[in-house]
């Protein structure tokens, strides 16, 4: 039985104002679930003038496309057993118990025209001279909806963009290692979660030298990653930039080009800040494996770290400015020797920065400390411990930069 609508309202004449005042759609059902009070923000809302909606069935009122489409009746449709707006109504009648924030995601026909809307909707069982009613207020959250699966999209793409990177990342990492009588190499690589743009690389130039260098490329993700991709291709032996191929057997590398330095000068050229918006840092090394000797060449790189047989550190410091700053500072070349049992350390700073749950960096002071022990070691022990220990230290948490670490051992 339909509630007297004017004794109603008389009776609240200030809980309508307020309700009227409500933006959100406020209305009453019956356990017909049909309509017997609503709100200026139900109108709105739906599109639809009082005589559509006063003791109207819930869905026939709001324009349920079920509804319109099978020109049924609310309660009779192929949806009906499915409608959560329903099922709450039913709940709240049964349980006198209220549903709060229920997501109701459908086609309406509002204004003429079929549109899916995005509605959260709670109920509240009330009484009222004995009869019993609930209370529907909805929010239309169709905007914020769009917005948040659009952004939820757009992560989707990203993500995938990222894990395109980190793979062409991973492809950039040498196969295999070359293996010379006395030289030792190995490495390890830990990738951020947000793909930096660490890369090196150790390849022979000829029967005597080979190349050690490691880069990384400011800022992370797929900006970082292609600038990283460009420079590899730019310092592969292959591309006749830094090695001229005389027939198909051997490489013969043009002297002034193989120079650290002048490689080092040829990027900042070809790299100018302002063309990627990125800057690199790098060390480049051109090691004699037959004279002991190295050339080296560091670009505002964290230093290569010389650890003598004896237990000595030196670093390899000199060089220029970082990469793409047009040799604001010229870079220079420095030579050591090299003996038996010494070892050459290549890292970025993914090592030293790495953070415990303190928020305190691993730093150089603890990876110095941390070499006095591997004076002893191969190349892959002292690689392997370096690792476990900088990890233990920030108790296995994901890396906020890459991880870089390369070690040479000449026994």
């Amino acid at each position: 039985m339909a509630v007297d609508i004017t004794d109603l309202k008389e009776s609240n004449e200030f809980l309508n104002l307020l309700m009227d005042s409500i933006p959100s759609a406020v209305f009453l059902v019956d356990r017909s679930v049909r309509i017997q009070q609503f709100n200026q923000g139900f109108k709105k809302l739906f599109s639809k003038q009082e005589e559509e909606i006063l003791n109207e069935f819930c869905g026939n009122a709001i324009g349920c496309a079920f509804t319109v489409d099978e020109n049924g009746v609310c309660g009779h449709t192929s949806n009906c057993d499915k409608c959560e707006l329903r099922d709450s109504i039913i709940m709240s009648f049964a349980e006198k118990a209220p549903s709060l924030k229920v997501k109701l995601t459908r086609d309406f026909y509002i204004g003429g025209q079929r549109l899916n809307k995005h509605f959260l909707f709670s109920s509240l069982y009330l009484t009222y001279h004995g009869q019993e009613m609930i209370l529907i207020v909805v929010d239309d959250m169709t905007e914020l909806e769009t917005q948040r699966l659009s952004l939820v999209e757009k992560q989707e793409r990203l993500d995938e963009d990222l894990k395109s990177a980190a793979e062409i990342q991973k492809s950039l990492l040498p196969a295999t290692l070359p293996k010379l009588p006395g030289c030792e190499f190995a490495y390890r690589f830990i990738p951020s979660e947000r793909v930096g743009g660490d890369i090196f690389n150790v390849f022979e130039l000829d029967d005597e030298r080979l190349v050690i260098y490691i880069l990384d490329v400011s800022g992370h993700g797929v900006p970082a990653a292609m600038v990283t991709v460009s420079v590899s291709q730019m310092l592969s032996p292959t591309t006749g930039y830094f090695c001229n191929k005389e027939n198909s057997n051997q490489s013969v590398c043009e002297t002034e080009l193989s120079s650290p330095k002048m490689v080092l000068k040829a990027l900042d050229i070809h790299y100018p800040m302002e063309r990627f918006n990125k800057y690199l840092t790098m060390s480049y090394v051109v090691l004699n494996h037959r004279e002991s000797s190295l050339v080296s060449c560091n670009a505002g790189h964290p230093a290569p770290i010389l650890l003598r047989s004896d237990g000595r550190v030196e670093y390899l410091e000199e060089g220029g400015s970082i990469v793409g700053l047009g040799g604001v500072i010229p870079y220079e070349d420095e030579i050591r020797l090299i003996e038996k049992g010494d070892k050459l350390i290549f890292y970025t700073d993914g090592v030293t920065e790495y953070s415990n749950s303190a928020g305190e960096f691993f730093g150089e002071r603890r990876l110095k400390d941390l070499l006095g022990a591997m004076v002893n070691r191969t190349a892959e022990d002292t690689a392997e411990e370096i690792i476990r220990r900088i990890m233990e230290f920030g108790d296995s948490s994901p890396p906020g930069d890459d991880i870089t670490l390369v070690v040479a051992h000449f026994s």
